[in-house]
């Protein structure tokens, strides 16, 4: 009896998946940090224009995202003014991770919008590819409990793809 060979012909391909538009979101958090480090990285790869965002609406301590917090009370009049002298050093900071890349990377103070609608009505506006997001940001546990994180309420609410990072 003759052994009879069936070859499977699969066709193999290979599917590239570029992300030309990255918005990240950052609120000086470890979880956000590392987040920026995936996208420097992704950037690298693929050429991306990127998109860093930081809202002041959460109403965080200034001492939380900029260390010196007392030259900065000293400086303004108004905790508004306080948040946004924070909220843009820690983008520019942010920015800079991205090294000789910075060219591509734009920065955006948001704020009086919640971090989380700005970033679902932007990525479709301006038609982000993917949202890099830490997975745990800078709230308290009372907020997280009652209201859920940022990071939740983007994965489920975004256009397209959402990768949370711990």
């Amino acid at each position: 009896m003759k052994n009879n060979k069936i070859e499977n012909n699969i066709n193999t391909f290979e599917v590239k998946i570029i992300y030309k538009k990255i918005l990240l979101a950052t609120d000086g958090s470890f979880h956000a940090n590392n987040a920026t480090k995936q996208v420097v990285e992704f950037q690298k790869i693929w050429n991306s224009k990127v998109l860093i965002i930081h809202s002041i609406k959460d109403n965080r301590i200034p001492s939380e995202l900029y260390p010196d917090a007392t030259v900065l009370y000293s400086k303004h009049t108004t905790i508004e003014e306080v948040y946004k002298e924070a909220g843009n050093n820690l983008l520019e900071k942010t920015r800079n991770m991205f090294g000789k890349n910075q060219e591509l990377v734009e920065t955006r103070l948001i704020e009086n919008e919640a971090p989380e609608d700005y970033i679902t009505r932007i990525v479709e506006e301006e038609n982000f590819d993917l949202i890099v997001i830490g997975s745990r940001g800078q709230h308290s546990k009372i907020k997280k409990a009652l209201l859920g994180t940022v990071s939740t309420k983007v994965a489920k609410r975004a256009p397209c793809s959402v990768l949370i990072v711990k």
